[in-house]
C-alpha cells in the first residue's frame, strides 16, 4: 500500500535531528525564536486583547507547569501555548515568510516552549530540531498553496492560522519525542481543529490580534492526545476530505512539498519586521521616512500624499475612514495611510505610535486624511510615495524591497536590538541580558526551561 503525503511528511518531521541541519538553518531557527519571544514579551503589556486573554488564562487555574512570556504566570502547558501564541502576534510585529503568506514563529515557538516545560529536560538542540521540522512543513505548505492560487484574496482561509495548527502540532510533538505514528496522529487531530476564517481580520476586530493563540493551543493539545495513544493517522493533507480538497479546491503545487526536502530549507527565507505594522506597508514607510529626512519635511508643509503599489494594499487602505483615522491599535497596525503619515511626521514608526495614546496625534491624522492610493501592478512588490508640498513642489520616493525583506534582511544584531526594545516593556534589564545569552548559546543549553524562566518574570 502506497504511503501517502501526510505520512511521508510525518516521517520526515519525526526523523529530523539537529545534526541534519546546516548552520544557516540553525541560525534561521535562532532568529525565529529570538523574534517571537521578544514580540510576545512586548505583547504581554502592549498587545491588543492581551489583557482579556491573560485574564481568562489566569482564571482557568490548573497545574502551574509552563510560563507565560513577559509575566509571572504559570499555567497548564495547553493554556501557556494559547497565551503565548496570542501574545506573539498581538502587535503584528512578528516574522513573515514572503511567497508562502505565513507567519512562522507565532505558531511554532509557543507550542514548542510549552511542550518543553511539560516534558522537562529538553535541550536546546532538541528545540532547534523541533522548530525546524514544524516550520519547514508550514513553509512548504504555504508555498504549495500560494504557487497554485496566485493573487491574494480575502476569501481564502487565514493562512498563518490554518497552517499554524499543523506547525504547532509538529513542534510540540517533536519536543514531546512522539513516535512517527504518534506525530502522524497529532497532524490528523490538528487538522480536525484547523480553522482560519478571515472576516474578523478583514473587519479589524480586536480578536484579530490573537488569532495565533488558537493553533498554538490546538497543536499542544493534539500532541498530548497523540502521546496518550489517541489515533488519528489519516490523509489529513491529501485525502478526499483533507486540507487541500476542503479548503483549496484540491489545487496546490505538489513539487513545493517534497522536492529537496531535507536538503533545501525553505523556512530559511523568513523575514523579520523593522516596524510593527503589516509588512505590506513597509515599502511605503521606508519611502516616507526617506522623503522626510532628505527634504526636512514637516507635516504642515505637506499638501497631499499619494501612494502606488501592489493590489494587496487595498486591504490596508480601505475602508478609508477606518484606515485614515484608526480607532484601535489593531486598525492602526493594518493601516497604510496612518503608518505612512506617522513615518512622515515622526520619521519613524514605533510601538508607541500604534498604542492608544499614539492614535490621536493631530499632525498624523491630518496627513492621513490627505492620503490617497492607486494600485500599480507594474511595481511588483515595490511601492511609491508621491508628495505635493504646500509650496507647490512635487517629491517622490520609490522602494523596491523594504528593509527586512530579501535581499535586505535584518542582521542578528538588529534582531537583538529589536528584542531589547520589545523586552524593556515587561522585563528587568538583567533578565533581558540573560535571555539573549541563552538564545545565543541555544545549542549548548541543557534545559529550555531556563530560557522560559528568564523571560517569564515580568511585572504582572
Amino acid at each position: 500500500m502506497a504511503v501517502g503525503l501526510t505520512a511521508r511528511l510525518a516521517h520526515f518531521a519525526a526523523g529530523l535531528t539537529y545534526d541534519h541541519l546546516p548552520p544557516a538553518a540553525v541560525e534561521a531557527v535562532r532568529g525565529i525564536l529570538l523574534d517571537c519571544v521578544g514580540t510576545a514579551i512586548a505583547g504581554s503589556s502592549l498587545g491588543t486583547g492581551s489583557k482579556e486573554l491573560l485574564a481568562v488564562v489566569e482564571a482557568s487555574g490548573g497545574k502551574p507547569e509552563a510560563g507565560v512570556l513577559g509575566t509571572s504566570l504559570r499555567v497548564p502547558a495547553v493554556l501557556a501555548a494559547l497565551a503565548n501564541g496570542g501574545l506573539a502576534h498581538a502587535l503584528n510585529y512578528d516574522d513573515y515568510l514572503p511567497g508562502a503568506g505565513v507567519h512562522l514563529g507565532v505558531t511554532s515557538v509557543p507550542a514548542a516552549l510549552a511542550a518543553a516545560q511539560h516534558a522537562g529536560g529538553v535541550s536546546g538542540r532538541e528545540l532547534i530540531a523541533a522548530l525546524a521540522a514544524g516550520n519547514e512543513l508550514m513553509a512548504r505548505l504555504g508555498f504549495a498553496i500560494q504557487r497554485a492560487h496566485g493573487d491574494y484574496t480575502e476569501t481564502r482561509p487565514q493562512m498563518s492560522q490554518m497552517l499554524g495548527y499543523l506547525n504547532a502540532a509538529v513542534c510540540a510533538g517533536r519536543v514531546l519525542r512522539l513516535s512517527e505514528a504518534q506525530l502522524h496522529s497529532a497532524l490528523g487531530m490538528a487538522f480536525m481543529q484547523a480553522s482560519g476564517g478571515r472576516q474578523p481580520v478583514l473587519e479589524g476586530t480586536p480578536a484579530k490580534a490573537l488569532y495565533a493563540a488558537f493553533p498554538s493551543q490546538s497543536g499542544m493539545l493534539s500532541a498530548l492526545l497523540a502521546q496518550q495513544g489517541l489515533g488519528a493517522e489519516c490523509a489529513a493533507l491529501e485525502g478526499q476530505a483533507g486540507l487541500f480538497a476542503t479548503y483549496f479546491g484540491n489545487a496546490y503545487a505538489a513539487g513545493e512539498l517534497e522536492q529537496g526536502l531535507g536538503r533545501k530549507w525553505r523556512f530559511q527565507e523568513i523575514t523579520f519586521k523593522p516596524w510593527p505594522t503589516t509588512s505590506v506597508a513597509h515599502v511605503f514607510i521606508e519611502a516616507a521616512i526617506a522623503l522626510a529626512q532628505q527634504h526636512d519635511l514637516r507635516g504642515a508643509g505637506i499638501g497631499r500624499v499619494h501612494l502606488r503599489g501592489e493590489a494587496h494594499m487595498r486591504t490596508f487602505c480601505e475602508p478609508a475612514a477606518m484606515r485614515q483615522a484608526p480607532r484601535s491599535s489593531v486598525e492602526a497596525e493594518d493601516s497604510i495611510p496612518f503608518t505612512v503619515a506617522k513615518a512622515l511626521a515622526n520619521r519613524q514608526v514605533t510601538l508607541a505610535d500604534i498604542q492608544p495614546a499614539g492614535l490621536a496625534q493631530p499632525e498624523v491624522l491630518q496627513l492621513a486624511a490627505r492620503t490617497t492610493y492607486a494600485v500599480d501592478e507594474s511595481l511588483g512588490r515595490g511601492g511609491v510615495v508621491e508628495l505635493t508640498t504646500t509650496a507647490g513642489g512635487k517629491l517622490e520616493a520609490r522602494v523596491e524591497r523594504a528593509l527586512g525583506h530579501p535581499p535586505r534582511e535584518l542582521s542578528y544584531e538588529q534582531l537583538v536590538a529589536k528584542f531589547r526594545d520589545c523586552a524593556r516593556h515587561a522585563l528587568h534589564p538583567v533578565a533581558v541580558d540573560q535571555a539573549l545569552e541563552l538564545i545565543a548559546g541555544l545549542e549548548r543549553l541543557d534545559d529550555v526551561g531556563r530560557l522560559v524562566a528568564a523571560v517569564s518574570s515580568g511585572n504582572r
